[in-house]
């Protein structure tokens, strides 16, 4: 391990958005590895999930660990008050407690209604948003606020202009704007990763480390793999399965004996007894399918082999009552 630096940089920053706005692939690309779960579903994080980017400065053959970024992926926000939208509401309040950095991501193509209903102080489109955000980044905190514009490949820099210089007068609360393709990856230069990940070591504070020099997330391997579940349910089950499925996992034994993989029991819940059927699919293959996305995923991301079983359960109307969500690990909300 290398030793601390005196001047050592550690800062907590929050990555938050509309459902769907790109934090999750604004994760993966910063850690340069795809462990938060993406899809076209909207909340397909229900979680906070911790990323800890750990940074360094080499001069030549010299390596001197200088800092440390706590990246939280939440869930989208939404101001919704069923208790599943209320359970993700408040890991997305905890997320912003004694935060240094705040990172809104706003999907450009979408993002002018938005700055146009905080012009008119109005709520904002059905979700009332708009002024949420306002006020959010308008409180007197510590907290450093930076909007990033994200999906900017998706619209043409003759539109993205003046999009910026709109920001910058309606919300000037944003220390920084950042129009940015996450997609791309950090390694793209036009992806323009590098300058939000440029600023983010300017205004972090000396702080020591929060986790060991060998940290990467704060995610155990259960809940690696829940998240890694329910990401290949939404992605290829876009138009049949709504929200009401989870997972959860029954068995996690480690290899011992002539055991060489993790054997894993993990068992899919649904609120209808048709979602079983659809998830199941025609000879157990879409179960099957599934099991083996995540199997290979689940290497990708931990460089590790599994057994996993996949099973499904009917738990009816499982997201509308709070012993139910409780046991699949919500915290109720308020």
């Amino acid at each position: 391990m290398n030793l601390v630096e005196d001047n050592f940089k550690c800062a907590t920053v929050a990555i938050l958005g509309r459902p769907n706005a790109g934090k999750s692939t604004l994760l993966n690309a910063l850690l340069e590895a795809e462990f938060s779960g993406t899809s076209d579903r909207p909340q397909t994080t229900r979680q906070n999930i911790k990323g800890i980017l750990q940074r360094y400065q080499i001069d030549g053959e010299n390596k001197r660990w200088i800092g440390q970024h706590i990246l939280v992926d939440t869930p989208g926000v939404n101001l919704r008050k069923g208790l599943l939208d209320r359970s993700m509401y408040a890991a997305i309040e905890e997320a912003m407690r004694e935060v240094d950095i705040a990172i809104w991501v706003a999907d450009c193509r979408s993002f002018e209604q938005d700055l146009d209903d905080v012009a008119m102080s109005r709520q904002g489109r059905e979700d009332r948003l708009a002024l949420w955000l306002k006020e959010q980044v308008s409180k007197k905190t510590n907290t450093k606020w930076i909007l990033v514009l994200s999906k900017v490949d998706m619209k043409s820099k003759a539109d993205l202009l003046p999009l910026i210089e709109k920001a910058h007068e309606v919300l000037p609360e944003f220390l920084e704007i950042i129009p940015l393709s996450a997609i791309r990856g950090l390694k793209d230069l036009k992806s323009n990763v590098n300058a939000l990940l440029s600023i983010l070591d300017t205004n972090a504070p000396v702080n020591p480390p929060m986790y060991p020099e060998e940290s990467w997330t704060d995610l155990n391997s259960r809940d690696l793999l829940r998240n890694l579940i329910r990401e290949n349910i939404f992605r290829t089950s876009y138009s049949e399965v709504p929200y009401e499925c989870d997972c959860i996992v029954d068995l996690w034994q480690d290899p011992a004996g002539t055991k060489k993989m993790t054997e894993v029991d993990a068992t899919i819940v649904v609120a209808r007894d048709s979602l079983k059927r659809i998830l199941v699919g025609k000879g157990g293959q879409n179960i099957k399918s599934i099991g083996m996305t995540v199997r290979k995923r689940y290497q990708e991301v931990t460089g590790e082999e599994i057994v996993l079983r996949l099973f499904v359960k009917v738990m009816e109307k499982w997201h509308l009552l709070p012993n139910k969500l409780k046991e699949l690990g919500y915290q109720p909300g308020k």
